[in-house]
């Protein structure tokens, strides 16, 4: 059932009370009850002809300080707590009315029945309802409340149909309006009380012998007093010491309640537990007792009276159920979209991230390619010119210098090294600022060849055998020098993974429209990191000195750049000490443009 909901808290509750305190209105009732203890020791003790004016007296002084005490606790309060308070001083100012208007009819000689005393006891109905609309409002939606206070009703029903069953008969046999009064009043104050314990149970409130507690017992022992006052009133003769009794106690122990009443909520699981159980069976397990009253035995006089309580109950029934399908289903249908609305943002979010981690590599590319292109920028104008001076000067130094002079081996060092140092500066003005490529009639399997030829009398292969092999075909159109230049840094990488006395195989071919060329050693092969790695410029998984000197870093990131600029691919297949294999995949050139382009283009 809906209505326990709110049982495990609610955030617009208020907080709960502190330890209590013997405040000026608990002291009221102290006094109070002080006062009407030996009243009513004096009202058991008197005669039955004096009875009557000892319980007028003692029912007025707790009247009269229960309506007190309450109406002083309202002092200082606000929120919550000051309707609840309200709604109480009121239904205690009544019964203080409706007391001292009795005590001076009897007083006077001129009690009867109806009188303006039964009138102010009706009318303490209204406030009894207030007092249970303070303790559920705004902590439970509105379809929560609303089942609390059918779930309410379906207990006052319950309550009616017993005393109809039980006492009907009698009081229908006694057409008056004592008896008309001795059934409602119980009814009243009975039902009434146990609707304050199902509101107590739906907001979760703690079981203690104060606040709500204390003011539902209260209302009971009203119930009860009144119940006890049946036979009496049947049989036309004064309720005894005990009905007497019961209402001095219920007016202390409401007003008790009363004042002592605070927004609490019970912290214990366990509890909560039990009532959240008791909450959702409470309004069926009522209707069922309800229903389940139809086959018991009744007088014929009340057999009508009987069914339309248990009809008024089945309609109330209905009616609750109806909010609870009601709400479950709007509940239900907010969750639906919720869900739906939460589906579409997660996909939003999918797509958004897997934008950003597609985007991601370009952009990182982007940043490094643009932090390259300054570098080249102020290392190629920095340093170009004072290379050109040392290689200059080198040159002349060499030129005078005889064959077999003992310095010359050194200066032939600084010329080669300077070389070296303007080949790192054009590799990265290649690698920050790619040329477009320049398409030509190539011969493939030619160009295959020469490159390996090329790679083989270099300082770097020497002692590695090179085995290259390219189908037979028709010329394509290709930019000769950058696959050139492509195969021949990988070539110059495979050679330094392989021992001297290793083999590289290099093979080339046509595969639909692209254009093949496969480079696989049998050399110390890469793992996982190393391959992640392989294309970052100023990466080297080689040591700083080498066959061909100290490694850059910049040869397969130039050579990826090289086959990116022509529309290709670079791919690795490696694994530790099974050797690794390089594809290089270009597309074919879908037009034929009639494009020159120089020879150390094909060479380089």
């Amino acid at each position: 059932m809906t209505v326990t909901a709110s049982v495990l808290g609610d955030e617009r509750s208020e907080p709960a009370a502190g330890p209590l305190r013997a405040s000026p209105a608990v002291r009221i009732l102290q006094i109070t009850a002080v006062g009407c203890l030996p009243v009513v020791i004096l009202a058991i003790l008197a005669s039955p002809a004096d009875r009557p004016a000892w319980d007028n007296l003692h029912w007025s002084i707790s009247a009269v300080g229960a309506a007190l005490a309450t109406a002083w606790s309202v002092r200082g309060t606000t929120g919550r707590v000051r309707d609840v308070r309200t709604a109480g001083a009121a239904f205690l100012g009544l019964w203080m009315l409706a007391t001292l208007n009795w005590a001076l009819l009897v007083l006077t000689g001129s009690a009867s029945a109806p009188s303006i005393s039964d009138l102010l006891i009706l009318s303490m109905v209204v406030p009894s309802i207030a007092v249970l609309l303070g303790i559920v409002h705004g902590q439970l939606s509105a379809a929560e409340e609303a089942a609390v206070f059918l779930d309410g009703a379906l207990v006052v029903l319950l309550v009616a149909t017993l005393i109809v069953l039980v006492f009907g008969p009698n009081l229908i046999a006694v057409p008056t309006y004592a008896s008309f009064a001795a059934a409602v009043y119980p009814t009243a104050f009975l039902g009434l009380s146990a609707a304050g314990i199902v509101a107590a149970m739906a907001v979760g409130n703690p079981f203690a012998l104060r606040g709500g507690p204390a003011f539902v017992i209260g209302g009971a022992l009203f119930g009860l007093a009144y119940l006890s006052a049946i036979g009496p009133v049947i049989s036309f003769t004064d309720p005894g010491e005990v009905s007497s009794v019961l209402f001095t106690a219920g007016t202390l122990v409401a007003a008790f309640g009363v004042v002592t009443w605070q927004t609490e909520r019970s912290t214990n699981g366990r509890y909560l537990t039990v009532l959240r159980t008791a909450s959702r069976i409470t309004g069926p397990l009522v209707a069922s007792l309800l229903f389940l009253l139809l086959l018991a035995p009744m007088a014929d006089s009340i057999d009508l009276i009987v069914h339309l309580l248990v009809f008024a109950g089945a309609i109330v029934l209905i009616f609750r159920q109806g909010l609870i399908v009601r709400e479950r289903t709007f509940m239900l249908e907010t969750v639906t979209t919720l869900t739906y609305a939460n589906r579409r943002l997660v996909g939003e979010l999918r797509r958004e991230l897997e934008e950003r981690r597609r985007a991601e590599p370009q952009t990182i590319k982007a940043a490094r390619a643009d932090a390259v292109e300054a570098l080249s920028a102020s290392v190629g104008h920095e340093v170009n010119n004072p290379l050109t001076g040392v290689l200059g000067y080198a040159e002349l130094v060499l030129a005078e210098l005889p064959a077999d002079h003992p310095s010359r081996p050194d200066v032939e060092t600084i010329r080669l090294e300077a070389l070296r140092a303007r080949r790192i500066l054009s590799s990265l003005r290649d690698l920050a600022s790619p040329r477009p490529p320049r398409l030509q009639s190539t011969d493939l399997a030619a160009l295959v060849q020469r490159t390996a030829a090329a790679a083989r009398m270099s300082g770097v292969c020497s002692g590695t055998e090179i085995d290259d092999s390219c189908e037979p075909m028709e010329p394509l159109f290709l930019d000769g020098g950058a696959i050139a230049r492509a195969i021949s840094i990988v070539l110059a990488n495979a050679c330094q993974a392989t021992a001297a006395g290793g083999r590289i195989r290099v093979t080339g071919g046509r595969a639909d429209s692209d254009v093949v060329i496969t480079v696989a050693d049998d050399g110390t092969g890469m793992d996982e990191a190393a391959q992640r790695l392989a294309f970052e410029p100023f990466h080297s998984g080689w040591p700083e000195s080498g066959p061909a000197g100290p490694a850059t870093g910049l040869g397969l990131s130039i050579a990826n750049g090289l086959v990116a600029g022509l529309g290709g691919k670079i791919t690795i297949s490696s694994s530790p000490g099974l050797g690794t294999t390089v594809e290089i995949r270009v597309p074919l050139a879908t037009s034929h443009p009639a494009i020159d382009v120089a020879s150390e283009d094909i060479a380089r």
